[in-house]
């Protein structure tokens, strides 16, 4: 059977590369075999090329796993179908995926997994990926969504889950794509994919490529390059992947539009608020002058050592670096208070140098132990993380503006003058233990626990300020699947995380008042139970589950003491997912799903308590059903559906629910092929998310994207 497998976590620097194969060598260290130990995917040879599953995943239990003896839910995005749409971010490619959230703002990606924060659960081949910026996936195979807490194996988290992209890989063939692509509002862009046996045990792989587009929001457009070379030894017993990503990102950052007040109380306080009264396409920043740069590079390296039949060791090192600079004028608030004035908006303008250096390094142990009648696949582990975020922000006014056609050449208030400078350093380590036991072919078993030691130092170099602050926590899993018939699976599971204070964003406030910064974790807890069934021989795959996810010690405000808090806060979600993919019949297939979800706020301060959580909606979902054979002509249609959510915390305004219709057609030989795809065909107004009543971003009406590849 052949493999594409797709390898977990990574390394630096070539001197550094050569210090750890040493080091590893020293020891009898190596790493699992890149077969079964990548904490990321491994696609094996499909029942037919164009069948959307996997049959193999690693991101939920870091070893092989069939999907069906996962006893948690996993979505798996395939990045070729979003970048035929014309998608570029992971916004794009997570469109539809049931109970993920978008609510990313210009600068970064932000998403909620099952109505909490995945901010700083972003991972990259199943190494952590929390800096702020766009992320690329130019050189990115499939992107994995881990719903629920997954601290046992990828440390501290916001506990709705992971998402991990999986990257492109050297394997041991010869073959080469090239693509480009045009489109609505200037889309240009062209990208190569070239893999090459250099020996019997060495291979290769390069991807590069470059896009701009511009935008239906004026002034707003954007250039992204990338280049990603990889290169892969393997003999009999090891195996040496290193790879490297240099990737720029420049574009017209782009908040969205605010909300007008629509009522005020006898005070002249605004207490609800309208959908924008603005043509969708208007800016509110300031034209020629505002602008994002994300730069950023990635170093990976595995190296792993077969140890004997049963026992792997697998060796990990990973750098990331990135700078992201901008300038950028936005909407703060969608009134001015000073005089107050309901018929224009209040503007600020922010510049920022930010640095941020991400170094992690790990090694496992994995093998299987026979006990009477359970086999055992054991997972051992440590890990060592060190992060550095080094952000320099300016200040300056900027002038209101009406709210219905803002002045984009409007003079600032104020020139920029320092307004934080700031210095984080974060060390965490980890030992985590994993026992996946097979007992006969009916029940499997799954136990993890997880030990991990965060600390974070914060300076602000500005006013010589420090603060310091240590967290441990336990992080435990366990799970059961039953397999009463071969094509049925039924599972359970328990699953906790921990959210230590300057987890998130990485650092803490030196000057906070009162016991910000001597707070406990906060921590997530979810049970679930689900049914996950292949029918028409194999053919079909659903997935059924039902979950209920808390956030508890949950930080409230004193009402008492400003700028103290009390962890006795409570969150929860409570919600049903149904997925489905795979062939429906002949070359008809079919990939997506729905869910629902209670999201509300429990416990809080009286004027949350009870509302509904930020952004997230009560149901949403996708369905695409394609007409895919290997050759001649192809087609697909689909829907994206999002239920109505709030624009802010406050539940002051609903944006409501919206069906988006994309389809696509094209011709394929064995060597070429077009397609043109289109993305809102009925050209239907709706918002696609929002980070407040002032930033709410309208959805793009119809575009059209062609694109011609050329495969050899």
């Amino acid at each position: 059977m052949s493999k594409r497998q797709i390898s977990g976590r990574r390394f630096p620097v070539l001197a550094l590369s050569l210090c750890s194969i040493a080091g590893v060598a020293a020891c009898p260290a190596a790493a699992a075999e890149f077969d079964d130990e990548l904490p990321a995917l491994e696609v094996r040879s499909r029942r037919h090329p164009n069948d959307p599953r996997v049959e193999s995943v690693t991101t939920a239990t870091r070893t092989a796993s069939d999907p069906r003896d996962v006893p948690q839910t996993i979505d798996s995005v395939p990045v070729e179908e979003t970048l035929s749409y014309g998608g570029r971010t992971l916004a794009d490619a997570l469109a539809g995926v049931p109970g993920v959230s978008n609510t990313s703002d210009t600068r970064f990606d932000s998403f909620r997994i099952r109505g909490f924060s995945a901010a700083g659960d972003l991972l990259l081949d199943g190494m952590r990926d929390d800096a702020q910026y766009v992320r690329s996936l130019g050189n990115i195979e499939r992107v994995e969504v881990l719903k629920g807490p997954a601290a046992v194996l990828y440390g501290r988290g916001s506990g709705g889950g992971v998402i991990n992209r999986i990257t492109k890989q050297p394997l041991p063939e010869n073959f080469g794509h090239v693509s480009a692509a045009t489109g609505s509002y200037g889309r240009l862009g062209a990208s190569v994919d070239l893999n090459r046996m250099l020996s019997s045990a060495w291979s290769m792989r390069l991807n590069a490529g470059r896009e701009h587009a511009g935008s239906f929001r004026d002034h707003v457009d954007g250039t992204r390059q990338y280049v990603a070379p990889s290169i892969k030894w393997q003999d009999a017993r090891r195996s040496w992947l290193l790879q490297f990503e240099y990737d720029t990102y420049e574009r017209v950052p782009d908040r969205g539009m605010p909300a007008p007040v629509a009522a005020v109380d006898a005070a002249g306080k605004p207490f609800a608020f309208s959908l924008p009264s603005a043509p969708r396409a208007t800016f509110f920043g300031t034209a020629g002058r505002d602008t994002i740069r994300d730069q950023n590079m990635n170093w990976r390296s595995v190296f792993t050592h077969v140890l004997d039949g049963d026992w792997k060791l697998r060796h990990t090192l990973g750098v990331l670096d990135l700078r992201s600079t901008f300038d950028n004028t936005y909407v703060t608030q969608s009134y001015v208070t000073k005089p107050r004035d309901y018929r224009h908006v209040q503007r600020a303008r922010y510049l920022q140098d930010m640095t941020h250096l991400n170094v992690q390094t790990g090694v496992e142990l994995s093998g299987k132990v026979a006990t009477g009648p359970g086999l055992h696949h054991l997972l051992f582990g440590i890990e060592y993380g060190w992060q550095k975020r080094s952000p320099t922000l300016w200040q300056a006014g900027a002038a209101p503006v009406p709210i219905t056609g803002p002045d984009r050449l409007a003079p600032v208030g104020s020139p920029p003058r320092p307004y934080a400078m700031n210095r984080h350093r974060v060390s965490d380590y980890a030992i985590f233990a994993q026992d996946r036991i097979d007992l006969g072919r009916a029940w499997k078993l799954l136990g993890g626990l997880r030990g991990e030691r965060f600390d974070v130092d914060s300076t602000n170099a500005l006013n010589a300020l420090h603060a310091r602050r240590t967290t441990t926590a336990w992080s435990p899993r366990l799970g059961v699947v039953w397999s009463p018939a071969g094509a049925h699976s039924v599972y359970a599971s328990y699953s906790k995380s921990f959210a230590p204070v300057g987890g998130d964003l990485i650092g803490i406030t030196p000057d906070a008042r009162g016991n910000t910064n001597d707070l406990g974790p906060q921590y997530n807890r979810q049970y679930e139970i689900g049914v996950k069934s292949d029918w028409r021989d194999g053919a079909l795959s659903t997935t059924l589950a039902l979950f209920q996810l808390d956030l508890y010690n949950r930080r409230v405000a004193d009402p008492v003491r400003p700028g103290f808090f009390d962890l006795n806060g409570l969150e929860r979600n409570r919600g049903l997912e149904l997925g489905v993919a795979g062939r429906l019949t002949g070359d008809w297939f079919v990939r997506g799903g729905i869910g629902w979800q209670h999201a509300r706020v429990v416990d809080a301060e009286p004027k949350y308590a009870g509302k509904r959580s930020a952004g997230v909606s009560g149901s949403n979902g996708s369905l695409f059903v394609s007409h895919a054979p290997l050759r001649g002509f192809f087609a697909e249609l689909g829907l994206v559906y999002e239920g109505a959510r709030y624009a802010d915390r406050d539940n002051l305004l609903e944006l409501p629910a919206y069906v988006r219709w994309d389809g696509k057609a094209g011709y394929r030989t064995r060597d070429f092929e077009v397609t043109l795809a289109a993305v809102n065909l009925t050209d239907r107004d709706y918002y696609a998310n929002a980070t407040g009543l002032a930033q709410i971003m309208p959805g793009s009406p119809r575009t059209f994207t062609l694109t011609a590849a050329y495969k050899f």
